[in-house]
């Protein structure tokens, strides 16, 4: 069941995303196997309530409804949003608000504010500057984008922010947005500001666990409803990588049928491999 007119949460709009096109093959290639599959119905469109899921008729249910980023500003780190960030006003944004809602920052000056330290930041700062808005990234981390590192991607990516025109800022923490500017502190705790005239929320993402919530929460109605279990994955469970989310709900499709679904079984390896014995001196 998807409540969207396709398959695969955030990456529908990730896909969309400057330089990330080719992620689309990752919900793709899902699409295509899911309609290769006789047993499995695919039914997009509709979202459910907890009443809709009890009456369904299903003896187990996995509640995979996702994340999404923080309106408020709360980062890691900081037990407080910042002062100042409300996405319910024009002039503060998510990535969802503007790559799915169309809001747009209400004049030319914008920070997008990166905790997350992954691709987000700087496809949304790439994105706001490819339609001439002058985009500034700012990042707590010593680098942007720290992980692409990991994956060899680092020095590629910062390169190429700097050639379409993002400017960045690094190891700042912002703490309030009010009259037109950002202000926080440097990595060495010196005062730090800078006029915008929007400010966009890279900062932590909360999950989508409502509905699994109210599931669990009334065990009665799921056992006069016939459901033996109730399971969430990947993000619904706890906001992560794409491939992390994907692993989830792979592992526990494999496992369903385990005495405990819910704790992952341990690894085990088809061979074992170690150092060869040595010989006694």
């Amino acid at each position: 069941m998807e409540s969207a007119d396709t398959i695969g949460g955030r990456l529908r709009w990730t896909r969309t995303l400057p330089t990330l096109g080719d992620w689309g093959r990752i919900t793709d290639y899902r699409s295509i196997q899911l309609q290769r599959r006789p047993t499995v119905e695919v039914i997009t469109g509709r979202s459910m309530s907890a009443a809709d899921v009890l009456e369904y008729g299903a003896e187990i249910v996995v509640v995979a409804t996702g994340s999404r980023w923080r309106g408020d500003g709360v980062q890691p780190g900081e037990l407080h949003p910042i002062t100042g960030a409300d996405n319910t006003l024009p002039h503060v944004l998510t990535p969802e608000q503007v790559m799915v809602d169309g809001k747009r920052p209400p004049g030319e000056r914008v920070v997008v504010y990166d905790t997350d330290g992954y691709y987000v930041g700087p496809g949304i700062a790439e994105h706001l500057a490819g339609e001439g808005y002058d985009v500034h990234l700012v990042t707590t981390y010593p680098v942007v984008s720290p992980i692409s590192d990991g994956t060899l991607e680092g020095p590629m990516l910062r390169r190429h922010l700097h050639e379409v025109g993002v400017t960045a800022t690094r190891d700042v923490t912002i703490t309030s947005f009010a009259e037109g500017k950002v202000v926080g502190c440097d990595e060495f705790e010196r005062d730090w500001s800078l006029p915008t005239d929007a400010l966009v929320l890279v900062t932590q993402q909360e999950s989508n666990d409502s509905l699994y919530q109210q599931l669990v929460a009334d065990q009665t109605a799921l056992g006069e409803a016939g459901i033996a279990a109730v399971y969430r994955i990947g993000d619904a469970s706890a906001p992560r990588m794409i491939s992390e989310a994907i692993f989830d709900g792979h592992r526990l499709a494999r496992e369903i049928d385990s005495a405990d679904p819910a704790t992952p079984a341990p690894y085990l390896r088809e061979r074992i491999m170690g150092l060869p014995s040595q010989p006694p001196i």
